[in-house]
């Protein structure tokens, strides 16, 4: 299959990406509901930090993704990478997001803590390493764009 056949890196990323927050989303949000506890307990850290790092993570996604789809070929092991760096980039934007917000390195300390042992960083690298693996497997699979019947080879 050639490449013009093959669904365009940035169209594959877009739906990874889409999908990685999609996941995202509803992970934190049945892990917050089956714990029955807040995302980020934190006193004194808001909402802001926390978005803020969620769209750093999706950002994170993006590049990394798209960095382990160029291969022609590209190996599942990437998706552990980018699930790695999802969550990192996660974990030091909500560190220096509750800085930002509080200028307490206690809140900083604390806020860190919570999200590397509690639930939140599996969860962050969880639904990266899924939505990367769907994205490596469609490259992988040669998967084309859609087409309607009549554009299908007879």
């Amino acid at each position: 299959m050639t490449s013009r056949e093959q669904l365009p890196d940035a169209a594959l990323v877009a739906f990874a990406s889409v999908g990685y927050l999609a996941l995202l989303v509803a992970g934190l949000g049945v892990a917050s509901l089956a714990t029955d506890s807040d995302v980020i307990s934190t006193r004194g850290v808001g909402i802001v930090p926390a978005y803020v790092a969620a769209g750093a993570a999706i950002a994170a996604f993006a590049l990394l993704v798209r960095g382990a789809i160029a291969a022609e070929r590209p190996s599942y092991f990437a998706a552990l990478g980018t699930a790695i760096g999802s969550a990192a980039a996660h974990l030091v934007v909500i560190a220096f997001g509750a800085l930002f917000e509080t200028g307490d390195l206690g809140i900083v300390l604390g806020v860190t803590r919570e999200v590397l042992i509690g639930w939140v960083a599996p969860v962050v690298a969880g639904a990266a390493l899924v939505a990367a693996w769907a994205a490596i497997a469609v490259r992988r699979t040669g998967a084309e764009r859609p087409r309607w019947p009549w554009e299908r080879r007879p």
